[in-house]
């Protein structure tokens, strides 16, 4: 495995100004974005935990995929091929969202000049991400038939929980208010 991994200098984040005062309203509708992410939150944290019982070797083949089934990814052990087949799917899909719709809409508002540069780092991203899941993927698309690289599926599967969290954070740093102040469905 190469020991590089994708990732990002949070320190070179951009800032959105704060859009002013915030009703419990907007506060709520801003923490939308939040529950979704908890909701991705949550499910990678069983997919680690499934994981992470497979390389302790507490858990075999037939367990893990019914364990990943128990989780709500219905996946077969090839789609472990694919481990984190509809997880990482969905991750795709919340990505293309924010960036057909929910970014272009931030962007439209009278705070879309300020909130310019978090919306295109956001968007860089949200690249880096796809390149950790379609890397990830491809070490998942052999293990059936090499249970030996459980390890480095650990690894990167680790390294883009970190990826994850790191960048919705940032996002709900960044986005929540502003998401409420102007109204934008999430």
């Amino acid at each position: 495995m190469s020991t590089e991994l994708p990732g990002w200098d949070e320190s070179t984040r951009p800032h959105a100004p704060s859009p002013g005062h915030l009703d419990a309203h907007m506060q709520a509708q801003g923490g939308h974005l939040r529950a979704i992410h908890d909701m991705y939150r949550s499910n990678l944290s069983q997919v680690r935990s499934v994981l992470d019982r497979i390389g302790d070797g507490a858990l075999d083949v037939g367990e893990a995929r019914a364990a990943v089934n128990q989780v709500g990814l219905r996946a077969t052990y090839e789609q472990l091929g694919s481990f984190c087949g509809q997880m990482c799917q969905m991750v795709e899909v919340h990505h293309s969202i924010e960036d057909a719709h929910m970014y272009p809409a931030l962007a439209a508002t009278p705070s879309g000049d300020a909130l310019a540069p978090v919306l295109g780092r956001l968007a860089e991203e949200h690249l880096v991400v796809h390149a950790m899941l379609v890397r990830l993927d491809e070490v998942l698309v052999v293990l059936p038939d090499a249970p030996e690289r459980i390890g480095e599926v650990q690894v990167l599967f680790e390294h883009l929980q970190v990826l994850l969290e790191s960048h919705f954070t940032y996002e709900e740093d960044e986005l929540c208010d502003p998401l409420g102040y102007h109204g934008v469905m999430v």
